[in-house]
């Protein structure tokens, strides 16, 4: 970061940034995902629906769960106290607003199965919430905030579609956290016994094979030209979109290595997913110096077309036989790929629409 802003950034004034709102809204996705996922089996058990508030602590206590209760709720307090200016009203909304919707949350999921309405989660979140509260209070400073604006006036495309667009990026990542996931894939590979399937032509492993290469690289290249529109300037484009795709590539090893078995630990990547891969990156160093409006129909377009190889997928995931791959023992492991599961079947519409709408206006350049 520069030591003072350039002309060009105190030569206008700033507009007003909302990544703070954007933030939450996402986050508040992740969250209701996380929670209330597989959003089936919902029952009542015959207790009080209003007993489990008042329950003496610590009525139900893990040391994992209580601690990523609170490490969950640190965002949210986070985005609920940058959306107010006043300070102390800033920390009593960050901290009250995540303590309610906790309390909210653990009143439904005590109709879910497999939950456990519990007044030690609600008291565990609210602790977060408190975390991310006062955390704002250092982010929402003014030096802080000019380095963002900054920082946004110098990197990010003009307008609120930077903003979000960073912002919707972020989910992209989760999306790469779950190992057993090819890497960049947009199918997901039978982990059991072959399911029959009617291929349209004669070799039925070649046409598996040739719908993952290409999904592949319809992603990686919608993905980098997805990342090439929210660059301010064509100079940066180019080492953006690497570091995104190595950021995403770090991810996958960091949880492979976390969570799965030693054995398992390349099952996220096959001779499919390196071949297409490297044909999108090619056809990447080819198109980011298009122009920016082109880039963002492009992009839009690889990424319907990863749809559409999504659908054509003729294999159905089963999450249950998959987690034999893991060797985390900590429970929450199939509502976490189950969160990154939905998150990456909802991100390419976001990116398109995002996208599409670049294309719809003024090109920048």
């Amino acid at each position: 970061m520069r030591s003072f802003p350039p002309v060009s950034y105190l030569a206008r004034e700033a507009p007003q940034t909302r990544i703070a709102r954007y933030f939450l809204a996402c986050y508040l996705l992740l969250v209701l995902v996380l929670s209330f996922y597989p959003f089936s089996g919902w029952h009542y058990n015959g207790e009080p629906v209003l007993a489990f508030y008042s329950y003496p602590l610590p009525y139900y206590f893990t040391f994992f769960d209580n601690f990523a209760n609170v490490l969950a709720y640190v965002p949210l307090g986070l985005g609920l106290a940058l959306l107010v200016r006043r300070r102390l009203l800033s920390l009593l909304t960050g901290t009250l607003g995540g303590t309610l919707l906790s309390a909210l949350v653990e009143f439904v999921q005590q109709f879910l199965p497999e939950r456990v309405a519990s007044n030690m989660d609600i008291l565990a979140n609210g602790t977060g919430a408190f975390i991310g509260a006062v955390f704002a209070l250092l982010v929402a400073s003014r030096r802080w905030q000019r380095r963002w604006l900054v920082f946004r006036h110098s990197y990010l495309v003009a307008g609120r579609r930077g903003e979000w667009g960073l912002v919707w990026l972020g989910l992209w990542f989760i999306t790469q956290c779950d190992p057993s996931v090819p890497l960049f894939g947009v199918v997901v590979e039978a982990v059991v016994l072959p399911q029959p399937f009617i291929s349209p032509i004669a070799n039925a492993r070649l046409f598996l094979d040739l719908l993952e290469g290409c999904g592949v690289v319809l992603h990686v290249f919608g993905l980098g030209m997805f990342v090439s529109v929210l660059v301010r300037h064509q100079r940066h484009v180019p080492r953006v979109v690497t570091a995104t795709l190595a950021v995403g590539i770090v991810l996958k090893l960091l949880f492979a290595g976390m969570l799965l078995k030693p054995d398992q630990f390349f099952a996220w990547v096959n001779a499919n997913v390196v071949i297409g891969a490297c044909l999108a990156f090619g056809l990447l160093a080819l198109c980011l110096r298009l122009r920016r409006r082109l880039r963002a129909l492009l992009g839009a377009w690889a990424l319907i077309a990863a749809l559409v190889v999504s659908w054509l997928w003729p294999l159905a995931p089963q999450l249950s036989a998959s987690l034999e791959m893991f060797r985390w023992r900590y429970g929450h492991l199939q509502h976490f790929s189950g969160m990154a599961a939905m998150v990456g079947d909802i991100w390419p519409y976001g990116a398109i629409a995002l996208m599409l709408a670049l294309v719809l206006r003024r090109a920048d350049d």
